[in-house]
């Protein structure tokens, strides 16, 4: 295609694209002229719509919690735990995570699931709330269960 053919396309293609946003802009006779109160009323109640389902999508969803701190599990006393979530055994220098406020040991995996859709200890329904250290490695714990 020469350089005449090539600017005659683009031409065409201007046009067309002019006329389809003239054709989309111009107002049907067949619906009546919307008022500048109108106008703003319809943009008030989206807004308001949005933010109603916004809150209601919040309110929904579960809190984000920080991540819970965790440590290598070490039985002590020869006594095997199991963690209530997975039923599966603690294992010895397996990760596992304790809730804070009543020192329920799960296994990391488990705890952190469970607390992404639970606010509270699986087994004594304790809040769930991290400590301090923020997923670091802490210290090994014993059998609490």
């Amino acid at each position: 295609m020469d350089v005449n053919g090539a600017t005659l396309l683009f031409c065409a293609v201007l046009v067309l694209f002019v006329a389809c946003c003239c054709c989309l802009c111009v107002e049907r006779p067949d619906q009546p002229a919307e008022s500048p109160e109108q106008r703003v009323a319809r943009a008030l109640a989206a807004r308001a719509e949005a933010t109603l389902a916004t809150q209601a999508a919040a309110a929904a969803a579960p809190p984000v919690l920080m991540p819970l701190p965790y440590f290598p599990y070490a039985a002590r006393s020869g006594v095997a735990a199991e963690c209530s979530i997975c039923l599966e055994p603690l294992r010895q220098w397996q990760l596992c995570s304790e809730v804070p406020a009543c020192r329920h040991v799960f296994h990391r995996e488990c705890l952190g699931a469970w607390a992404r859709s639970n606010g509270s200890c699986p087994m004594c329904r304790a809040k769930i709330v991290p400590g301090s250290s923020d997923g670091v490695a802490v210290a090994v714990a014993d059998d609490r269960v």
